[in-house]
């Protein structure tokens, strides 16, 4: 993704879908939506630079709930110096079509940021 200055508690665009294959997951805004039955593998990486001194943070949240586990802290000394956090999770889709959405989304806390990288890949296993 482009550079995007991220206040806390803001959310992290994934920008625009690199490769996408099969019917199961969308872009939607700064949401990646999930349907369909079955469990989604989420790995995720951010380069960011906060504008502060202090934690930064990156939650995964699903429909607006922090999936559990799915959280990365750096504490940095130094602001704007750049430091990495990934996360990596899995979460599961009990919907048998997709007449029923989940939104994926990522939350910066701690310490607004400028994040200058964000890979996520979301694939259903």
């Amino acid at each position: 993704s482009s550079a995007q200055n991220i206040a806390v508690n803001g959310i992290i665009s994934p920008g625009t879908i690199i490769r996408r294959f099969g019917p199961n997951l969308t872009l939607s805004g700064n949401a990646i939506q999930i349907c369909g039955n079955g469990y989604y593998d989420i790995d995720a990486s951010f380069t960011v630079a906060p504008t502060a001194i202090g934690n930064v943070t990156i939650t995964a949240y699903i429909d607006g709930v922090p999936i559990p586990g799915a959280t990365a802290t750096e504490a940095v000394s130094t602001a704007n110096n750049p430091t990495n956090l990934s996360i990596a999770t899995l979460v599961r889709e009990c919907s048998a079509c997709c007449d029923t959405l989940k939104s994926i989304t990522f939350i910066l806390t701690g310490t607004a940021s400028s994040v200058t990288n964000a890979a996520i890949v979301v694939e259903k296993i």
